[in-house]
């Protein structure tokens, strides 16, 4: 009789748990996706003027707020800069930062091509 009683503390003992720790992810998830929201309003870009002009692409450069981007703009961004918005890497190569999106700490190489989709909110890193 006595094992009855311990299985049943071992099952509720490990409800709990499972409780509190779904708690906790949930939390942290809820917060990440708030610092994602306040880094997409916080966000500015350097989007091309005139993207067909190969002459020198900082020539034609502007300074806009990520939530004022449109959809078939070409912004141009630096190694260290905040990517301001999803899109697709046109032109170049570079190791991106998704941690805030995916938790994983290894850079991803991205380039024009296959592996060209890029994720708002994360971070270039050089290139």
């Amino acid at each position: 009789m006595i094992f009855v009683y311990i299985l049943g503390g071992i099952a509720m003992a490990t409800l709990l748990f499972a409780n509190f720790a779904e708690a906790m992810a949930e939390g942290r998830g809820k917060a990440q996706a708030a610092t994602l929201r306040k880094a997409r309003t916080d966000t500015w870009a350097k989007r091309l003027v005139d993207p067909n002009s190969r002459s020198g692409m900082k020539d034609g450069v502007e300074g806009v707020s990520a939530v004022d981007l449109q959809i078939g703009d070409v912004i141009l961004v630096d190694a260290g800069d905040l990517i301001a918005s999803n899109g697709d890497v046109i032109e170049g190569v570079a190791p991106i930062d998704e941690s805030a999106i995916t938790g994983e700490s290894a850079p991803v190489i991205r380039e024009s091509g296959d592996r060209s989709a890029v994720t708002g909110g994360t971070r270039v890193l050089s290139g």
